[in-house]
């Protein structure tokens, strides 16, 4: 056996294009069958150059996760006036301009000083300042003429989803309350600066005194819950973030669908803790919590899956596009309710 094997090692290398094909095949084999980067699709951007910062996000350890708990509720979540299928999408990302926020220069006047007896005895009140952010992309495909308004106050709470608004540059990252993995039951290892120093998700938020917030968690909690569990404890945090902010509108959407035959989890069991939430919000009935049915804008209506048109390339992630979509259909839904004058109430403040 050994004469055999050192004969067949003796013919094959001294054969110098038998090892040269061995490797060739090898390369093939690994970039055309593999699961890897090489073999997965890329995931569509928008046409436009991301103006958002690095999140700087500070994640710690030592709260696990609840038990998986079995659900009944397999409901549908029912699709409201406000979703926009993507096959008869007609929004564009293409144009788009760069808004800046800066910090007001000081004005230089030519009068005299003001002695002391000329200042008046009681010092008018100063207005709060209202916090800076960066750039970002704003988005003028979206068919509401409030768009713009809408999304200089919007702020994101929420997981890598939700991350998205910033990644893709819709939101400053002064309004990202959001990272990969966060959940409601692992959101207390979670700090964030968004320009007040590191601080929870919740006192986060606070610090943006933001009247627009936009909850989207679920995703990292559909086997730790009951659809009911999971829609008291969102609801209770949104009305956590009203209870910080008085005059804001929380937007708490639905979790996004997933493709078919998905790695992570199946549709129905989304749409079962999607109505579950939905249901809860119109229980509740405050004007101040309202939700959006971010999967209907996002789902195949002849499958039920995620539209490949918008999928991130991973079966669970949504493509850059998507966002554009989403705010479109949630500028349309706050048209309809008094949001627009609860924001300008409250900026009112600053004026």
């Amino acid at each position: 056996m050994k004469k055999i094997i050192a004969e067949f090692f003796g013919y094959f290398f001294a054969n110098p294009l038998l090892p040269l094909l061995v490797i060739l095949c090898s390369i093939f084999a690994m970039v055309f069958t593999g699961d890897g980067h090489f073999s997965r699709s890329k995931a569509s951007e928008p046409e436009y150059v991301r103006t958002a910062a690095p999140l700087n996000v500070t994640v710690s350890s030592g709260t696990t996760a609840p038990q998986a708990t079995t659900t009944s509720a397999s409901s549908t979540a029912s699709v409201t006036v406000f979703t926009m299928t993507v096959a008869s999408a007609t929004v564009t990302t293409e144009a788009v301009t760069t808004r800046t926020t800066a910090a007001p220069e000081e004005e230089t006047t030519s009068a005299e000083t003001t002695t002391e007896a000329d200042t008046p005895d009681d010092t008018p009140e100063e207005h709060p300042q209202r916090p800076q952010v960066s750039d970002y992309t704003v988005y003028v495909g979206a068919e509401s003429s409030n768009s713009g308004f809408y999304q200089e106050h919007l702020v994101i709470l929420g997981d890598s989803i939700a991350y998205g608004f910033n990644a893709y540059g819709y939101i400053p990252r002064e309004h990202n309350v959001a990272a990969e993995s966060m959940a409601l039951w692992n959101m207390g290892n979670y700090s964030f600066d968004v320009g007040g120093g590191s601080m929870g998700a919740v006192d986060a938020v606070k610090y943006t005194d933001s009247p627009l917030i936009y909850l989207s968690l679920g995703m990292n909690d559909i086997f730790g819950y009951t659809t009911d569990d999971y829609a008291n404890k969102l609801y209770a945090l949104a009305q956590q973030l009203v209870d910080n902010i008085p005059d804001t509108t929380v937007v708490i959407g639905a979790i996004t669908p997933v493709s078919a035959n998905n790695y992570y989890t199946g549709n129905d069991r989304i749409d079962g803790f999607n109505s579950a939430i939905e249901s809860t919000v119109e229980a509740n009935g405050s004007p101040q919590i309202l939700f959006f049915n971010a999967n209907a804008v996002l789902k195949d209506p002849n499958t039920g899956a995620l539209a490949a048109s918008v999928s991130g390339g991973d079966g669970l992630h949504i493509s850059g596009a998507s966002y554009g979509y989403l705010l479109n259909s949630m500028f349309n839904m706050l048209d309809a309710y008094d949001v627009k004058a609860r924001i300008e109430a409250h900026d009112s403040k600053y004026d």
